[in-house]
């Protein structure tokens, strides 16, 4: 007999046969846990830029600017007493005020009158314009200042990478310019793609549940009108749809306004009228 001392055909076509599955085989699982990163990194981004955009609505609420000029409002109050003592007869006279008229003072060298800015809160279920001390820039270059009038609302955009498709995006409006309407005014740009749900809820002294408005403007009722909220519900639901499926993220926060810098109650003034209007402590 003679010793054969290579493969026979049918060994060789098995061991191919073999080879050929396991290539296959691994090829499978390597496209498969290259798709399930993708899917996976998707994911991820998505949340990282919902949550990059809650992160900013956060922070301009946190630091809500309501101005309040306390000179004035002392002035007032001195003024106030003095009359009722005149009235009264306390001391029989009017005290000078400490604070003197600049239109009746002769060494007064101020030009023009000083003429308060006016920082307002109005939000409603669907959307909030407010002054913010968060100056940070989204965009480079853009002029920056110490307080911001900025805006949040639901509208329609493109979509980046498919010009042809459109959907819902949270907008930012925001502009260095305080003025008396803070629902206008300033340049726009898109946080957040594929949002299904904005909506907003305010809580505050005067109310004894949340609210979907509040204004501090002419516009506002007795409990909000020259009152900032102590708290705003803030949730936004993003909705994704790719090959017929739909996919959601949703995030939920209230967030506290840390010093919302409201007058003092009236008869907490009228109990004290001798004392300084103190601005109300910062929201834990």
């Amino acid at each position: 007999m003679r010793n054969n001392k290579g493969f026979t055909m049918i060994e060789l076509m098995i061991t191919v046969a073999i080879l050929a599955t396991l290539t296959v085989l691994t090829a499978q699982s390597i496209t498969q846990a290259i798709k399930a990163k993708g899917k996976l990194q998707d994911q991820i981004d998505d949340v990282s830029r919902m949550r990059d955009a809650m992160r900013l609505v956060e922070r301009d609420i946190n630091l809500a600017y309501h101005y309040r000029d306390l000179e004035k409002e002392m002035e007032q109050i001195l003024k106030k007493k003095n009359s009722t003592n005149a009235n009264g007869g306390g001391n029989g006279g009017t005290a000078p005020s400490v604070f003197p008229d600049p239109n009746q003072d002769p060494n007064n060298r101020r030009e023009v009158p000083r003429r308060d800015p006016a920082t307002h809160f109005v939000g409603n279920g669907e959307s909030l314009n407010l002054v913010t001390m968060n100056n940070a820039r989204t965009t480079r270059n853009t002029a920056q200042a110490d307080f911001l009038e900025v805006g949040y609302s639901v509208k329609d955009c493109k979509n980046l990478r498919n010009d042809s498709a459109s959907s819902k995006c949270l907008w930012r409006r925001s502009t260095p310019y305080v003025d008396l309407d803070v629902t206008k005014g300033g340049d726009e740009v898109v946080l957040l793609e594929n949002v299904s749900e904005f909506k907003l809820r305010y809580m505050g002294k005067g109310k004894q549940d949340w609210v979907t408005d509040w204004r501090t403007d002419a516009q506002g009722d007795g409990a909000t009108k020259g009152k900032f909220p102590q708290a705003v519900e803030v949730s936004l639901t993003v909705e994704k749809k790719e090959k017929g499926k739909s996919k959601k993220y949703s995030m939920q926060a209230i967030v506290p306004i840390h010093f919302p810098n409201n007058p003092e109650e009236a008869a907490n003034a009228q109990g004290n009228q001798s004392s300084w209007p103190q601005p109300s402590g910062p929201t834990q």
